[in-house]
């Protein structure tokens, strides 16, 4: 069972940030043993051929972090924010046509429909029904859930957009993008002085 991590914060201001605990987990494991990893390597060589070679290590627990923890979508006052590893989209909430939970989350809009990388769709999954015969049932996502009842739950106020002053924004992730590819290189740089 996929499980979600909410986590709401106390004002009113501040969004509600959804994501899959699995991915929270993956990343927390991951970057535990790319910290023995890189202590590893810093007791054993503390050279600079040993500091190209902890980029290995970096450039994972980055690319872990990049494609599973800094996913998410943020649910605001007046907007849906999905952010995905190289880009985000905040929706306001009038312009969200609807969902699509097949393959994952996607929020329907009037121009197209945006997907939610950290959400997963309802998947399936075996169970034994009360005769005992095992059979495929849908396998609900909580924190898909949570999208949607937070949306069939929003008020006037929050569907309100006086004069259509709030419109979708995308933007890149620079900073998420410019971690990757120094990751990248750092690790290239730390294969390279491996011994051969």
């Amino acid at each position: 069972m996929v499980n979600s991590e909410i986590g709401r914060n106390s004002g009113n201001d501040q969004p509600t940030v959804v994501r899959t605990t699995s991915s929270t987990v993956l990343f927390f494991v991951i970057a535990a043993l790319c910290v023995v990893g890189v202590g590893s390597i810093a007791v054993g060589d503390f050279t600079l051929r040993g500091l190209a070679v902890a980029g290995i290590p970096i450039a994972v627990v980055t690319i872990v972090y990049v494609l599973y923890r800094f996913p998410r979508v943020e649910l605001a006052h007046n907007e849906l924010a999905l952010i995905n590893p190289l880009q985000s989209v905040r929706i306001p909430w009038n312009l969200v046509d609807g969902f699509d939970t097949h393959f994952g989350l996607g929020v329907r809009t009037h121009e197209k429909v945006f997907s939610s990388w950290p959400l997963a769709g309802r998947g399936k999954k075996m169970e034994k029904d009360e005769h005992g015969v095992r059979r495929l049932r849908d396998n609900p996502n909580p924190a898909v859930d949570t999208v949607l009842d937070r949306y069939s739950g929003l008020g006037d106020e929050e569907l309100s957009n006086p004069c259509g002053e709030r419109t979708i924004t995308t933007r890149w992730n620079l900073g998420i993008i410019a971690a990757l590819v120094a990751a990248a290189v750092w690790a290239a740089i730390g294969f390279a002085a491996l011994p051969g």
